[in-house]
């Protein structure tokens, strides 16, 4: 039994175009596509901990929408993508966008606190937000434990491979531990919310707990 949405979405679509298009301009910067310089990232907004220090406190939020690489950019369009369709309609776009922007600051927080000296960027910290949020909505009673269960296996092992990754590969755990909590705190905030506009969308054949 699957919840049905009605189609479309705004907020997602006008994010990926944007991580796409910051993308194209470090590339341009850069004068290809593989290969990004420390010094052309830090131009167009990475977060640093020497430059925050130095009050350039707005490159948690441009740092978001800037990537690493094609494959980090990829990774993360389709993360966004996938979740963006089930939890956009459920929060509405505007409490989507600014649970988006609450996580990916809150993992550019906990990058600068928890791993110093380090560049970062990426959307993966809002990205995890948007799990948490997810976490929360199955981490409640709004829908059948036996489909609830289902998801949470699902979920749990996406995080559970992203983060191990983390302990080896050079990806930055601290951003991504920061937009999960965020998520969840947020979800279990908005809970109700989303009760509500859930009922607007599920089929008769799933029931309401």
């Amino acid at each position: 039994m699957i919840v049905k949405f009605q189609p479309g979405f705004r907020v997602t679509p006008a994010l990926l175009i944007l991580n796409l298009l910051m993308f194209l301009a470090v590339a341009l910067v850069n004068g290809n596509f593989s290969q990004f310089s420390a010094q052309s990232l830090l131009m167009l907004g990475a977060n640093y901990s020497s430059f925050v220090e130095q009050g350039q406190w707005w490159r948690f939020l441009t740092s978001m929408f800037l990537h690493l690489s094609l494959t980090h950019l990829v990774f993360n369009s389709a993360s966004l993508f996938v979740l963006g369709r089930f939890i956009e309609p459920l929060l509405g776009s505007t409490a989507f966008l600014l649970v988006y922007l609450v996580s990916g600051l809150t993992g550019s927080l906990a990058s600068y606190l928890f791993n110093p000296g380090v560049l970062s960027a990426g959307a993966s910290g809002a990205i995890f937000g948007l799990f948490g949020i997810f976490l929360a909505v199955l981490l409640s009673n709004i829908v059948r434990p036996d489909l609830r269960k289902e998801w949470l296996k699902s979920v749990g092992a996406v995080l559970a491979i992203n983060l191990g990754l983390g302990l080896f590969l050079p990806i930055d755990n601290s951003a991504h531990l920061g937009g999960l909590a965020s998520g969840v705190v947020l979800g279990l905030i908005l809970l109700p919310w989303m009760r509500s506009r859930l009922r607007r969308f599920l089929n008769n054949d799933l029931t309401l707990r």
